[in-house]
């Protein structure tokens, strides 16, 4: 795991609810999930693992020119299921619940969701889809048994 710096040359955007895209950075999401009091590691060079008590934990990725953060995470699938099940499964998620997405890979179920940040991010949109994604995944987790 690389080291980061976790000083920023603007503090300023951290007394304001909207946060520039230019802004959204690693080290500054960090730095809001640790001004929100949630557990996360800084990983390699390109996400972020949040691993708070209570919430499913995942992992936040920035892509930059789709201006958007991804969350995702995988939940292993049970012995025995064929990749039929779970396909099935998966298109159950996606009709029936709003958050997560899910798909099939390497005998994983993931779950994926979006969250847009062309122009900006609002933080407590931020810190409440953060909570939103980790319910979703609980459930779906629930579900696959």
């Amino acid at each position: 795991m690389k080291e980061h710096n976790l000083m920023n040359t603007n503090q300023l955007f951290m007394n304001s609810e909207l946060i520039p895209e230019q802004e959204v950075t690693l080290v500054n999401l960090s730095l809001i999930l640790e001004q929100a009091s949630f557990a996360h590691i800084l990983e390699e060079e390109d996400r972020i693992y949040l691993n708070e008590d209570g919430i499913f934990p995942f992992w936040i990725r920035i892509f930059e020119s789709a201006h958007i953060l991804a969350f995702s995470t995988y939940i292993k699938a049970p012995e025995g299921r064929t990749e039929e099940e779970l396909l099935k499964f998966c298109n159950k998620v996606n009709q029936d619940f709003l958050v997560p997405s899910a798909y099939v890979r390497d005998e994983r179920i993931w779950c994926f969701m979006p969250l847009y940040i062309k122009d900006h991010l609002q933080k407590s949109h931020l810190l409440r889809l953060i909570r939103y994604f980790g319910d979703g995944c609980s459930k779906v987790k629930r579900e696959l048994k």
